[in-house]
């Protein structure tokens, strides 16, 4: 668990609740205290909640998405902006149609520098074809200060093209969680795997090939069963090679995309560079 974790900003969407628009919480550096608004939406903005905040020299940030017991898909966007006396650098994404509870981690971008500050702005919202009954949820935005100690495992990662790592979306334990690339991080738990009797474990659950899909399929977490659909055996070359469907099929990074997010799939195995990993 990280040491020194701050909780900064909570928001919560609260089924049925009519706004002209969306409410945003925000806070200033220096607080730590809580802070909650309802937000809700109408069909124009669809539930829209936002989190918006500055955070000084974060070494790590999180949102989490939570709708209790029930189970709410959601729509993330982010973009982060970091400075300090050197220069300033940005990135942005989004996750798609997740089903709560999620986890996303922020990388914090260099500069990270003592006197440095990240702006970090985040939509939270339901997916604009969602016509079931709304679900409350939570939205809270938390980091750990650049420099705090973590007792938390050495993370074993798995690298692929043009160094992007495979990641656990959301760091999940559920089914059917989606496996993506993601820039690699050291502290980063969503990127730990152990590669063990033909299966690449996580969160002790199996690198899977969903519904035994063959070729364009994608690739998840599920639990572990000894399925051909579920083993693995590395190739000189880097490749992944699926022992199902005739030992034709890899593990690739579609179209060679570095975009943080892209779900990975199995295709037909063909010596490229989007096809080799290095084993933790």
């Amino acid at each position: 668990m990280m040491q020194g974790i701050r909780r900064l900003v909570v928001c919560t969407a609260v089924s049925g609740l009519l706004a002209a628009g969306a409410v945003t919480a925000s806070m200033g550096v220096a607080r730590a205290d809580n802070f909650a608004a309802a937000c809700g939406g109408n069909s124009a903005n669809g539930y829209i909640c936002n989190l918006d905040t500055t955070v000084a020299s974060p070494g790590s940030m999180t949102v989490n998405v939570d709708s209790g017991a029930a189970s709410e898909g959601v729509n993330l966007y982010w973009t982060v902006t970091c400075a300090d006396s050197t220069g300033s650098q940005n990135d942005e994404g989004a996750t798609l149609n997740a089903a709560t509870a999620v986890n996303v981690p922020l990388a914090p971008l260099p500069p990270t520098a003592a006197d440095g500050n990240c702006n970090v702005n985040v939509g939270i919202s339901l997916p604009a074809h969602d016509t079931k009954p709304k679900i409350a949820y939570t939205g809270t935005l938390t980091f750990t200060p650049a420099g705090s100690t973590s007792s938390a495992p050495a993370v074993h990662p798995v690298v692929g093209f043009d160094g992007k790592c495979m990641d656990d979306k959301g760091n999940s334990s559920a089914n059917r969680a989606a496996i993506v690339i993601w820039s690699c991080n050291a502290s980063d738990q969503a990127e730990n795997w152990k590669f063990s009797n033909g299966e690449f474990i996580h969160n002790n659950k199996c690198l899977n090939d969903q519904g035994d899909a063959g070729s364009g399929g994608h690739v998840i977490l599920y639990a572990c069963n000894g399925g051909s659909n579920e083993k693995w055996s590395q190739l000189a070359n880097g490749e992944l090679k699926l022992q199902a469907h005739g030992g034709s099929l890899c593990v690739d990074d579609p179209r060679s995309s570095t975009k943080n997010g892209t779900q990975l799939i199995v295709y037909a195995c063909h010596a490229s560079a989007n096809q080799q990993w290095k084993l933790p």
